[in-house]
């Protein structure tokens, strides 16, 4: 299994090389950096959407084909600051990717949950909202991480249910209240993977990115075009992958990809645009 994927991911990286004298002759006005080719993108999205930690073969792709409504569950004060700042994330996700995310009135009828709480709640979280019955997992859960992020997947691949728990004096305790909000609530639209090969990203533990970065930008537009299907898995998702990282060679998404990303979201809260913290 795993010599077949590499010869995918090969056979796939081989083929982009002939759009190189292409792109070169469109007069750059900047060199790229090292992640703004086409065979960088493939390879992050094939790390990030089709492989998760706890398994080393791909997956099929998962992502969401319904609307999410999502609620704010507050177990811990501060409520409008959470608030305010994982709706600014959403709606600028929900702009990249084009889902429809709207709020839900209850719980019940919310197919996304972002609960903001405690450390001291966080074991009891993990059976009651992740639904983990095993106390070794929990604790290891409650051990390693600072906030987390589930989904559940049905058997075609579409994403029907997420959850997003962040213990919030955890988070701030290591300076990372954003970074949970941004990292969990990305990730359960259907790329869990965390990987130290993927640089600049969010989905890098060693990276420095607070928010999304250019190629976590592109990455969301590649699973969320309409030509990725949930459930494709890696043979099937390769040569569409190709194609679209093509057009967004040609089109001008991969060098702008950086300037656009820092259009929306929490780029003008946090970093001095109007009505900055």
């Amino acid at each position: 299994m795993q010599n077949k994927i590499y010869r995918i991911i090969t056979s796939l990286l081989l083929s982009l090389c002939l759009l190189g004298p292409k792109a070169a002759t469109a007069a750059p006005t900047a060199p790229l950096d090292s992640w703004q080719s086409p065979g960088y993108l493939l390879k992050s999205f094939i790390e990030i959407a089709m492989f998760n930690e706890y398994s080393a073969q791909p997956m099929g792709v998962r992502k969401w084909t319904r609307p999410v409504g999502y609620y704010f569950v507050h177990r811990v004060g501060d409520q409008a600051l959470h608030e305010r700042l994982a709706r600014m994330h959403i709606e600028q996700l929900a702009k990249i990717t084009g889902l429809a995310m709207e709020p839900a009135k209850t719980p019940a009828s919310a197919n996304l949950l972002v609960i903001f709480s405690t450390e001291m709640q966080l074991r009891n979280e993990l059976l009651q909202d992740f639904g983990i019955r095993s106390k070794p997992q929990r604790e290891a859960l409650f051990r390693d991480s600072v906030c987390l992020g589930h989904f559940t997947p049905a058997k075609d691949g579409s994403i029907v249910r997420g959850v997003v728990l962040i213990p919030v004096d955890r988070a701030n305790a290591h300076a990372k209240l954003v970074d949970c909000i941004v990292e969990e609530i990305t990730q359960v639209l259907g790329l869990p993977n965390d990987s130290d090969k993927v640089f600049p990203s969010i989905f890098n533990d060693k990276s420095v990115n607070t928010l999304l970065s250019g190629l976590d930008y592109l990455l969301l537009k590649m699973l969320y075009d309409p030509r990725i299907k949930s459930g494709m898995n890696l043979q099937e998702a390769a040569p569409v992958l190709k194609t679209i990282v093509g057009e967004f060679e040609r089109n001008g998404w991969i060098r702008n990809a950086d300037a656009n990303v820092r259009t929306g979201g929490l780029y003008g809260l946090l970093y001095g645009g109007a009505g900055g913290l």
